[in-house]
């Protein structure tokens, strides 16, 4: 297949655009169409644009990603800069299989640096930054950026050629997983200060430990062999774990849950930037 591909190129062109070519396949060939157009692109030395709506793919193949939200770049970096280090909820929720735990919380910082934050039902956690923070100047900084770009397009909207464009950069509606879902059409809009604020916490850094302040019980597992995907239950609150390893785990079963490594992301709920990566104490 590589080869036939290889000839429908030459002679070799300098840009090749594809849009989802591999959406039509089933999975297993999927996979090895990945590998062979990684080795196309080296062997050719031409810039791919390639298109797609599956995160693996984009993650797998691209040397640098571009994600669009309703027409509006959201961010363009490395893949592993998206994974880690993304620019906001969107970026987070997007990039990720699992995808990324959303913890609502309400916090404010310390004189130390660290956010002291309430999350799930009044429960205490620590956020502490891996890099120095002053919470207060970042939110001043925010709302300097956001009063530059309503003043930028103030401007724009007052010269006589401006057309009022259809796509607007929004608020990413990230989803909190619930035992009993809300209706969010029900409910009304909250109102919210900069004390709102949410962690993003990927699955590989939710642990079951020995001993832990904070405890779960088991929602559900779906063990693979080398690990297991499970789904934790927090007050009313489901977070979802991939431990590694053959454990089994029974529906039911109280565990104490941590959450491990720096990389643990705090995000502005009101704009859903990220503030800052770091360290979760629960």
């Amino acid at each position: 297949q590589r080869v036939a591909i290889a000839r429908t190129l030459a002679p070799e062109p300098s840009v090749l655009f594809m849009d989802e070519p591999l959406s039509n396949l089933d999975a297993k060939l999927r996979l090895e169409m990945r590998y062979e157009l990684q080795r196309l692109h080296v062997e050719t030395g031409s810039t791919f644009v390639y298109v797609t709506h599956d995160q693996m793919e984009a993650m797998t193949l691209a040397t640098q990603i571009c994600l669009i939200e309703n027409g509006v770049l959201q961010q363009y970096d490395a893949p592993l800069t998206v994974y880690h280090q993304p620019n906001n909820l969107f970026v987070a929720d997007f990039v990720g299989n699992p995808s990324i735990n959303f913890v609502e919380a309400k916090g404010a910082q310390r004189a130390d640096g660290a956010v002291e934050l309430t999350v799930f039902q009044g429960r205490k956690a620590l956020f502490r930054p891996s890099t120095p923070l002053d919470l207060s100047q970042w939110f001043r900084d925010r709302a300097a950026q956001a009063a530059a770009r309503e003043e930028a397009h103030r401007k724009r909207a007052a010269e006589k050629s401006y057309v009022e464009k259809g796509n607007k950069d929004e608020a990413f509606r990230y989803h909190i997983a619930k035992v009993v879902e809300d209706d969010d059409s029900l409910q009304d809009d909250p109102v919210l200060t900069d004390q709102d604020l949410v962690l993003g916490i990927r699955p590989e850094f939710l642990d079951i430990a020995d001993q832990s302040p904070l405890e779960g019980e088991i929602y559900g597992a779906m063990p693979t062999g080398m690990e297991s995907t499970i789904k934790v239950r927090v007050d009313d609150f489901l977070l979802t774990g991939v431990i590694f390893g053959s454990s089994l785990f029974t529906i039911g079963e109280k565990v104490p849950v941590t959450v491990s490594g720096d990389n643990i992301m705090l995000f502005h709920r009101k704009s859903g930037a990220c503030i800052a990566t770091g360290s979760l104490e629960l």
